[in-house]
């Protein structure tokens, strides 16, 4: 009978740590992280500021497809923020996501409202579209952060007669650690 609860005892023990290390590796051994930020070129000199609210993200990975990131709206003054000049994790951060590790090929980010500062007017712009469409591939690497950032040119992007914004942006990778 001992012997009975002995090996029971030890097949549940072995189960539990089967299945915490399935979930360890499943859900936290296997990701890295992707950090945006926003920058861009700079416009007319007729603007002064340029808001871009930010909601959500959205990217697609080579094995499981697309996958959807809401976040609280982050409201980010572009204007002048340069590619080498952005600093991640603060307040130039469009979104941290926990990606699992693997190859990622495109990102859309989610744009809710852009309000541009034309000679000390606060305008509010139409949307020519929902996102910014990114097809750059890119790899998440166990354990390590992919630095991203979205480059609006706001030369294009920005029609000031018609008061309409359309994304046109490049990405540029920082580097990953």
């Amino acid at each position: 009978m001992r012997a009975g609860v002995l090996a029971a005892l030890v097949i549940v023990v072995v189960a539990a740590v089967a299945g915490g290390g399935y979930y360890y590796y499943s859900n936290v051994a296997d990701t890295g992280h992707l950090a945006l930020a926003a920058a861009d070129a700079p416009p007319s000199s007729q603007v002064f500021g340029v808001y871009i609210t930010f909601d959500a993200v959205a990217v697609h990975s080579t094995t499981s497809g697309w996958q959807n990131f809401s976040f609280a709206a982050r409201t980010l003054n572009i204007l002048n923020v340069t590619p080498t000049s952005v600093s991640l994790f603060t307040s130039d951060t469009v979104a941290n996501l926990t990606l699992h590790a693997g190859n990622y090929t495109m990102i859309r980010i989610y744009i809710t409202n852009v309000t541009v500062d034309i000679l000390g007017s606060n305008i509010t712009f139409r949307l020519a579209s929902d996102f910014a469409f990114v097809n750059h591939p890119f790899t998440v690497t166990a354990g390590g952060t992919v630095m991203g950032v979205i480059e609006f040119n706001l030369n294009s992007d920005l029609n000031l007669n018609s008061r309409v914004f359309t994304p046109n942006i490049g990405f540029v990778v920082n580097g990953s650690s």
